[in-house]
């Protein structure tokens, strides 16, 4: 790994985010940061700990407030191995408990990573014997069914229970006062170890979350979209669904 300080990316007054990595060998899902005057809210936790450590130190060279929570889009190993790092309570759908608790019974691991390694050997992972030993899946303290409105000083925040074929416990967390949707991996096809396509996303569910209150869009492994980014996308496969049904 890159000993290169991470590049935070500033979205709206309150909100930045750690983008998703370049490299698409690399399973680094997008970060978000909530950062309010007393405190900092994670959605989600990162990949690894040597990841949640340099986002720790990331933070700390803007002067962020201290982390208070994470928040969990989903429980995939790539948004929530990072979490034992911080040291902070966890919120999420009860689903993502249930799962993680499950994995957790598994132990799941280093074994679980070196086997989807082993099915995809261009997949990169940082991790070291000493990270292994201090690892620990971090179940959620806080979970919520449906719709649940939360507060942290002056920043509210939204967490919609979407569901979908990528996770079943797939959340959407609205930053409601700066029009910042974060929609996880909710519209992503079920996780396969092949690049997904266009096709293979939940159009459906996409436009269903296009709101005109909302303006940022920043979902798992993409560049942060505008409305107008998924008007175009929404319109272009449309557009290829009815070519495909003229044949």
């Amino acid at each position: 790994m890159t000993n290169s300080p991470l590049k935070l990316t500033q979205i709206s007054p309150n909100v930045w985010i750690l983008p998703r990595h370049p490299d698409k060998n690399r399973v680094q899902a997008t970060v978000g940061m909530v950062l309010t005057a007393k405190q900092t809210i994670l959605i989600d936790a990162g990949n690894s700990l040597q990841l949640a450590r340099q986002i720790q130190a990331a933070l700390a060279a803007i002067d962020a407030p201290p982390i208070s929570h994470i928040i969990y889009t989903h429980h995939h190993w790539d948004h929530s191995f990072g979490a034992c790092v911080y040291g902070v309570p966890v919120i999420a759908h009860q689903l993502s408990r249930q799962f993680l608790s499950q994995m957790q019974q598994e132990n799941v691991g280093e074994a679980y990573l070196r086997t989807k390694v082993e099915r995809n050997p261009k997949l990169i992972l940082d991790w070291t014997a000493e990270d292994w030993a201090e690892f620990e899946l971090v179940l959620p303290e806080i979970t919520y069914e449906g719709q649940k409105r939360l507060q942290f000083d002056d920043v509210s925040l939204e967490l919609v229970s979407v569901g979908g074929i990528h996770a079943a416990d797939s959340t959407v967390i609205k930053v409601v006062n700066e029009g910042v949707m974060f929609l996880g991996d909710c519209y992503y096809p079920a996780p396969r170890y092949e690049e997904p396509t266009d096709q293979m996303l939940d159009m459906a569910m996409l436009a269903n979350l296009l709101d005109e209150q909302y303006d940022h869009y920043i979902d798992g492994h993409n560049a942060p979209m505008q409305t107008r980014h998924v008007r175009r996308i929404l319109r272009s496969q449309a557009l290829l669904a009815r070519l495909n049904s003229s044949r």
